[in-house]
């Protein structure tokens, strides 16, 4: 994982509270090929550079702000350092897949998480899985957010779920999407910086990742 401290410090000074994971492989990106199989970018032939969105953390414990910075890396680092695959990890096993569509096996999950980056988007930890940020909370993310979306230069965003693409700071209107019968968001960060913007369900219900495959490879 890549961990450049500048921009750690250069993050934090903008609010992020939780550092984003960002694997190794971030800056080669993903694609897919004219089957739709995920293709893995190289250094010669790089793809898409993708934030994965997702919208909170949950811990019912006062954590300081060291806790606060490493808890996504942290996350992750477990999920992919982990053979032994437990309830809270269905989350990631299904979005890879909805990637890969494929069963992913352990291998498989560190190849694929390495080449993407995780956020979420909320700034405050919430104490319950149920819970979901106020108005406020939304408002205090966007500022540490826009600061991730220009040091980090995705292509795409991947949103997990219809709530948090709801509260995200509009875009312009995208392209439609007949397969989901929605629209993408745009932003337009600067002259040359334009980041599409996909929601999809949140995998840690109700997810087909085979259906959600087709929608990404279609937003690809």
């Amino acid at each position: 994982m890549i961990k450049d401290e500048q921009i750690d410090k250069e993050l934090q000074g903008k609010g992020v509270k939780f550092l984003p994971f960002v694997g190794d492989q971030y800056w080669y990106g993903i694609s897919f090929n004219d089957n739709g199989e995920l293709v893995l970018g190289t250094k010669e032939k790089p793809g898409k550079r993708v934030l994965v969105l997702g919208e909170s953390h949950y811990c019912d414990e006062d954590l300081s702000d060291e806790e606060l910075s490493s808890f996504t890396r942290k996350v992750l680092d477990c999920y992919l350092n982990s053979e032994e695959r437990y309830s809270w990890m269905r989350t990631f096993v299904k979005f890879e897949r909805a990637l890969s569509n494929t069963v992913t096996k352990f291998e498989d999950s560190k190849n694929i998480w390495n080449h993407l980056m995780f956020y979420n988007y909320l700034q405050r930890p919430l104490r319950g899985t149920r819970m979901s940020g106020d108005s406020e909370d939304y408002e205090e993310a966007k500022t540490p957010f826009f600061a991730i979306l220009k040091l980090y230069q995705p292509d795409y965003i991947i949103v997990w779920g219809r709530r948090l693409f709801e509260n995200l700071p509009n875009g312009k209107e995208g392209k439609y999407m007949p397969i989901i019968g929605g629209n993408s968001w745009i932003y337009r960060i600067n002259a040359k910086q334009s980041i599409s913007v996909l929601s999809v369900a949140h995998p840690s219900v109700g997810f087909s990742w085979r259906y959600w495959h087709e929608v990404i490879v279609e937003f690809f």
